[in-house]
């Protein structure tokens, strides 16, 4: 296979390792040789080519590209010998090889530049049997790696905004350490991965693979001719470490198995881009267009049909089915008489086998009615385009009628309550006592106004007088009344002094300095956090010295502000503040953004309302 290895006497060869050591550039000449563990095989089994170098290897082992054989490098050891005093340092390097094609056949010679010199192995013949049918050209390709990703369409055509689920599969013959989806955005797709996964094995060109299956859902951001983007994975895998050694070896249990001393390669793998033509939605579109893409069901209920004073109810709207929702344009009630406050709406998505991207999206809506009354809240509508029967389809829901209830209307004081004529009783005006008249006997009109008039009282007066009403009993109650008034005066002017150091009413300036600042950020998120922050700096700075400002109301800051005598400006300013709080905690609106003039509002409102308060 290659020049025969010359041989030096001991003291020479001594010498010449002493030489190699101070001058490392070398001054024997390198040696590269190529064998193979056999020289016949079949399409079915692989057999074992192990590269031998000697001298300073200057970059890697170069593997000509052939169309017989498949080579695929498995690992590399270090031999060092002495022998008689001489030391022989060898590195080796093993190629796992697999036959493409039946028949007398010949491994090309293999290159590398050791010691500065070009050196190449003799070519080798093999001779190749088996009645396996010759490869396409892609499973060669595929071949040519341990470990490789492949995606598979259900159709390579679809409207924009259309959802469809993609298998996924990554195939190995070498044994995997670890494997993580690795998927990189993209500006024309939205990405959905699906959990879990399926693993099976394959065949393919007489190879055994191992096979994990994945699913993702595609959805295309605009219309055209695009590339399906590639599905990406950061694998790990051993490649076989193997010398010389034919396949089935008892050995193979430390290279193979639980003792696996192979190589560990790690590396991102992906897919190839797959051609996709988008095309957009068809013209004109319906008013009720939400801009979504789909098949779905629309559903909404009502959480009460009836309401009294001071109460809300909540209209649900739910919408459902197979494609994606994440685009839908906001949906806005307009009820006359009805004050409308939308909540955050919720989505879930979820890739079910068999049905594609299932979606729910729902959304709730705060009813405040303003006055009594029965009111139509009408119909929900929502427009969407259905890929599968190629239309705009309009679902709609019918959502009741409302009923509300005012306060009930206080009595005049001159009406007589109805009762059965055998329960009706008369009055003797003049001995005051009562006669029950006689079921059948009809009652009189003056009958109700005798039982509203007052009972004349005869004979002496202060005896009938009760004795908690005398003279000395009204004496001893009202000094205990005043004993008791006085307690509580003394114990709240107490209580109002330990309050004073810790009151929150005494507030220095420079504590809402970090509150003013957060005001004028231009984040929303630290916009929120400082409306909160100023909120409660409100309840603190109206509180009572002494109460809890936590559980301050909008009606307690209101009468807090008016007996501080707020003028009519910072007034009108405060029931602003107010009415924001209220919808933020009832309306949903969370993450709505502020407007800068709010927000300057706000800041002299805190300014103003902590001078009054000192």
């Amino acid at each position: 296979m290659s020049s025969d290895k010359q041989k030096f006497s001991p003291w020479l060869r001594a010498m010449l390792f002493a030489l190699a050591c101070f001058y490392p550039t070398g001054l024997l000449a390198g040696s590269m040789t190529a064998e193979i563990d056999k020289t016949r095989s079949s399409l079915d089994e692989p057999f074992w080519l192990t590269v031998s170098i000697q001298g300073s290897l200057d970059g890697d082992v170069v593997v000509p590209e052939t169309k017989d054989f498949e080579i695929n490098r498995s690992g590399e050891s270090t031999n060092i010998s002495i022998v008689n005093g001489s030391m022989t340092k060898e590195r080796q390097y093993t190629y796992q090889v697999r036959a493409l094609k039946e028949g007398q056949l010949t491994i090309p010679a293999l290159k590398a530049k050791v010691d500065n010199e070009d050196l190449q192995t003799q070519a080798i013949g093999v001779e190749v049997k088996g009645g396996v049918a010759q490869p396409s050209q892609d499973d060669v390709a595929a071949n040519k790696k341990l470990v490789f990703v492949e995606r598979e369409l259900p159709k390579t055509t679809l409207y924009e905004g259309e959802a469809m689920v993609s298998k996924v599969r990554l195939l190995t013959r070498a044994r995997l350490t670890g494997a993580t989806p690795a998927r990189d955005a993209s500006p024309d797709w939205r990405l959905i991965g699906a959990e879990g996964q399926i693993n099976s094995e394959t065949m393919r060109d007489g190879a055994r693979w191992s096979v994990i299956e994945m699913r993702e859902a595609l959805i295309p951001l605009k219309s055209g001719h695009l590339k399906a983007p590639p599905f990406g994975i950061s694998a790990s895998w051993i490649q076989p470490s193997q010398k010389k050694r034919r396949p089935g070896s008892v050995f193979d249990m430390f290279n193979n198995g639980a003792f696996n001393m192979g190589e560990e390669v790690s590396k991102k793998i992906t897919s190839e881009p797959l051609d996709v033509t988008v095309k957009p939605l068809p013209s004109p579109q319906p008013a009720e267009f939400s801009d979504i893409v789909g098949a779905f069901t629309l559903n909404a209920s009502v959480s009460k049909a009836t309401l009294g004073p001071g109460e809300t109810s909540t209209i649900t709207v739910e919408l459902k089915g197979q494609g994606a929702l994440d685009r839908i344009r906001d949906i806005k009630l307009n009820i006359p008489g009805v004050r409308v406050y939308a909540d955050k709406p919720t989505l879930t998505e979820k890739l079910e086998a068999g049905a594609g991207l299932m979606s729910t999206r729902v959304m709730k809506f705060a009813l405040v009615a303003n006055a009594p009354g029965q009111i139509d809240l009408g119909v929900v509508k929502v427009a969407s385009f259905n890929p599968f029967t190629e239309k705009y389809e309009t679902l709609s829901a019918v959502l009741g009628k409302l009923s509300v209830t005012g306060t009930a209307a206080a009595g005049s004081g001159n009406t007589a309550p109805t009762q059965p004529a055998s329960a009706q009783q008369t009055t003797d005006s003049k001995t005051g006592t009562n006669h029950n008249q006689p079921p059948n006997q009809e009652s009189t009109p003056e009958a109700p106004r005798e039982i509203l008039a007052p009972k004349i009282v005869t004979g002496n007066a202060d005896a009938a007088r009760p004795w908690y009403l005398g003279p000395v009993a009204l004496a001893i109650e009202i000094l205990i009344l005043a004993a008791l008034a006085g307690f509580m005066l003394v114990r709240r002017g107490w209580t109002r002094l330990k309050s004073l150091d810790s009151s929150p009413g005494k507030k220095s300036a420079t504590d809402i300095t970090p509150i003013l600042a957060a005001l004028e950020s231009a984040d929303a998120q630290i916009k929120n956090q400082a409306f909160d922050k100023a909120t409660d700096k409100l309840k603190e700075l109206l509180s009572s010295p002494g109460h809890d400002a936590v559980a301050m109301t909008s009606r307690d800051m209101i009468a807090s502000a008016e007996a501080l005598t707020f003028d009519e400006t910072h007034m009108e300013a405060l029931r602003r503040v107010l009415a924001e709080i209220d919808r933020r905690e009832y309306g949903g609106d969370a993450d709505t953004g502020f407007d800068q003039s709010f927000m300057t509002e706000l800041r002299q409102l805190l300014l103003y309302c902590q001078a009054r308060s000192q």
